[in-house]
């Protein structure tokens, strides 16, 4: 393979030497960072120093972190890439030791005092990561209260590691058979492959293996979810917030009122998914399509060969909308080993973005030629533009945005590539599959995510009000929610009652919704750039610049984006309509 194709490591490090004494300078720099400890109310000098020498001692880390981990992911079965990981791993575990009086220490310190720091010009820099302790510092408890937690938390929390291992080592799933009769294997990770087979009969075995399997062990996943649940209830009461819901959005850089905004939002246009069903079912010739129906593209999709090459002059193109100082940095990501292309034995699979502070961001993919890798390509690009420029404006700490916006960039290039193709594309029965392989995407990201959100929320909301939930009831609070969104022309076939049984990202509550906030961000942004807004453009990448240098809702509000208002939400269901609108037209 050639070297163009694979990354560069020696952007980070020249050479060993180079990265042994930036390991030596952390380990220097982490006794710079303890020597604080207890001194951060003495004077704003000691507080303002303590930050600078975490900015640095981040940015050495990110270097040494970076460098380790993309050496390992490049070959995962070479003993000193793994080593060297391991070592890194651990260097992480110090800092992170180190530096975790910080936050504590300067919560212990009255908020008045706080607010005099902040006249001093040289916090300014600062101010996110202040603000957000003065935010704080009501739910913050004693120092015994708070250490007894810390040390329960594994103990707590350990409902999602018995659920991971439960579900993908001891259950069994009936196998399937196809039109043959041969039989076949049937798995979680095969699961969703199965449910996208153009043979009706495939479907509906799979659907029906996994979720009996789930319907077998429902009362003991029941009892890990509400666990759960009620640790996260618990906590959240302790910690002086309203609900498990306002310390989650709270965490989040959020607040309820977008999560409610919502959910509520998506219950008034409940009918474009029910549209969209009714449509699909149309398309498989049915009156009304089983919830095995519902993943099955019934358009040819294209299974054309994308080469690499041509797969950069599509994404050049299609992103030339954003501005030549966008294009010439994605241009340059391309031609300057920021990317690992190919599929290659013993390589990480899946991709990402890595941004790494002080020198560019790194791209991981496993490129096999398919029309999909092209959105994979133009997705981690959007990840690593949006990381280009909070590193390049922020400092080491302030160029961390949060989850809030992590996805944003990087779906407003999916919806551009999206919208370029289908212009692009002048066979009908193309351009339509290319239609609906969007408003998949929005379905599953924006109307299905809300919908677990709702589950999750009144879940939550039944055991803050000491309700008793057995298995039957958490099912029951499913199944109606399902019958709900998708409408009269699906039959919601009993056995998705237990499908919120099978969601890991329950045990991590209220994330979810996150999702479908951004996606919902995404479109807005990408509707208006598509438009030709003037000076829109610029704006978002402002926007992008900012890192994590002030809180997200704002963030989002420079571009237009208000999460809180329901006329952001109106946006993006309008875009799903107009799309849905241009495939009735099509088929």
């Amino acid at each position: 393979m050639e070297d163009k194709y694979s990354w560069n490591l020696t952007h980070i490090f020249k050479d060993e030497n180079e990265f042994e004494n930036v390991a030596s300078e952390i380990y220097r720099m982490i006794e710079v960072v303890k020597s604080f400890r207890g001194k951060l109310g003495e004077s704003v000098d000691q507080t303002y120093n303590c930050y600078k020498s975490l900015e640095y001692a981040s940015e050495l880390f990110e270097k040494l972190y970076g460098f380790a981990m993309l050496k390992y992911h490049q070959d995962m079965s070479n003993q000193d890439s793994a080593k060297l990981y391991k070592r890194v791993e651990r260097i992480a575990t110090d800092f992170a030791e180190a530096e975790s009086f910080v936050s504590p220490e300067l919560s212990q310190i009255s908020e008045e005092t706080l607010e005099e720091y902040l006249k001093d010009e040289r916090m300014k820099e600062f101010e996110k990561s202040i603000r957000d302790i003065i935010k704080e510092k009501k739910h913050i408890l004693s120092q015994d209260v708070e250490g007894a937690l810390a040390q329960y938390s594994e103990v707590f929390g350990s409902s999602e590691n018995v659920f991971d291992i439960f579900t993908n080592t001891e259950f069994e799933y009936d196998s399937i058979k196809d039109k043959d009769g041969n039989e076949l294997k049937m798995s979680s990770a095969l699961y969703s492959k199965y449910l996208t087979d153009k043979d009706e009969n495939i479907r509906k075995q799979a659907f029906e293996s996994m979720y009996n399997s789930y319907r077998k062990h429902i009362n003991t996943i029941t009892e890990l979810y509400l666990n759960r649940v009620k640790y996260a209830c618990i906590t959240s009461k302790l910690r002086n917030y309203e609900s498990s819901l306002d310390r989650a959005t709270n965490n989040d850089d959020s607040n309820v009122k977008v999560y409610e905004t919502l959910v509520e939002q998506m219950d008034k246009h409940l009918n474009l998914n029910h549209e969209y069903i009714a449509l699909k079912a149309k398309m498989l010739n049915k009156d009304q399509v089983h919830m095995y129906d519902v993943y099955v593209n019934p358009l040819d999709v294209d299974d054309r060969k994308v080469e690499y090459e041509d797969a950069k002059n599509i994404v050049l193109d299609a992103l030339s909308i954003m501005g030549e100082e966008y294009i010439s940095t994605v241009k340059e990501a391309m031609d300057n080993n920021w990317i690992d292309v190919y599929e290659k034995e013993n390589k990480m699979s899946g991709g990402y973005s890595m941004g790494i502070y002080g020198v560019h961001p790194y791209i991981l993919l496993n490129y096999i030629n398919s029309p999909r890798d092209v959105s994979t390509l133009v997705h981690e690009l959007g990840h690593t533009m949006h990381s280009f420029y909070s590193n390049r404006s922020q400092n080491a700490i302030n160029a961390n945005y949060t989850i809030m916006v992590a996805e944003v960039a990087s779906t407003v290039n999916e919806i551009i590539l999206a919208n370029y193709l289908i212009n692009k594309e002048e066979d009908k029965q193309k351009k339509a599959a290319l239609i609906n392989e969007q408003l998949d995407m929005i379905r599953a990201t924006l109307i299905r995510q809300t919908m677990f959100a709702e589950f999750e929320k009144i879940v939550h909301s039944k055991v803050e009000n000491n309700e008793s939930l057995t298995s039957d009831n958490v099912n029951e609070i499913y199944f109606e929610i399902v019958k709900r969104y998708f409408g009269d022309s699906t039959i919601c076939d009993e056995e998705i009652k237990y499908e919120w049984a099978r969601i890991p990202h329950f045990y991590r509550c209220f994330y979810v919704y996150k999702y479908a906030t951004g996606i919902t961000s995404a479109i807005v942004i990408a509707s208006k750039i598509l438009a030709g807004e003037e000076g829109y453009v610029e704006r978002y990448l402002d926007m992008l610049s900012r890192g994590g240098s002030i809180d997200s809702l704002s963030l989002l509000r420079m571009v237009d984006v208000d999460l809180e208002k329901e006329e952001t939400y109106e946006i993006a269901f309008k875009y799903f309509e107009e799309k849905l609108n241009d495939l009735k037209n099509l088929i």
